[in-house]
């Protein structure tokens, strides 16, 4: 559920990835690396943490996740 306010998109260099689905855009927050040594691979954790403005695309409606690791 998105909260009813708009906010910065954080600024962490690396960390901040989008993708688009249908008409909206998503912010995503990457908390996580592992490295799996065996399938040399590296498996990245991401949550979702709002949803882009449409009207300026430097902020966003965030959610309950950008709560989370943006207190």
């Amino acid at each position: 559920m998105y909260l009813d306010f708009l906010v910065k998109i954080p600024e962490a260099a690396g960390k901040i990835t989008y993708r688009k689905r249908d008409d909206s855009c998503y912010v995503y927050y990457e908390y996580d690396r592992i490295y799996d040594p065996t399938r040399k691979f590296t498996n990245v954790k991401r949550a979702m943490i709002g949803k882009q403005s449409k009207a300026d695309h430097l902020m966003m409606q965030p959610n309950q996740n950008y709560l989370k690791f943006f207190p």
